[in-house]
């Protein structure tokens, strides 16, 4: 009986072998294949992406200079003009100039924070 077991093994023993191998191949190629298309689908993806962002900054670009120029004294003084605002230069007595006066000691001091006891 050993025999024969023997024997059945040594006629499916290159069966089995042959169809693991087939297994570990065809495994193989469909995780190749399913890389090769995640690859051509992040492709698409970043190129969608890049496209979005040259859109973006092309949009930034004009939005930044239609602000500088909304910014310039002549547009804003036809903007008033336009509004009927009535605003003019303020008089030199109206004109409160502040002075920063340096810090002392005490002020640079009291910068520090406190130490307090903790519970």
């Amino acid at each position: 009986m050993t025999r024969r077991n023997g024997t059945m093994l040594a006629r499916f023993g290159p069966a089995v072998k042959a169809a693991v191998i087939c297994l570990v191949t065809c495994g193989l190629g469909l995780g190749y294949v399913w890389q090769k298309q995640q690859i051509a689908q992040l492709g698409k993806e970043i190129k969608g992406l890049e496209m979005r962002l040259g859109d973006l900054n092309k949009e930034n670009k004009e939005l930044g200079d239609t602000l500088a120029q909304l910014k310039s004294p002549q547009v804003l003084d036809q903007l008033v003009k336009q509004w009927h605002l009535e605003l003019e230069m303020p008089r030199p007595s109206q004109v409160v100039v502040l002075e920063e006066k340096s810090p002392t000691r005490a002020d640079r001091d009291s910068s520090r924070p406190t130490q307090t006891a903790s519970r």
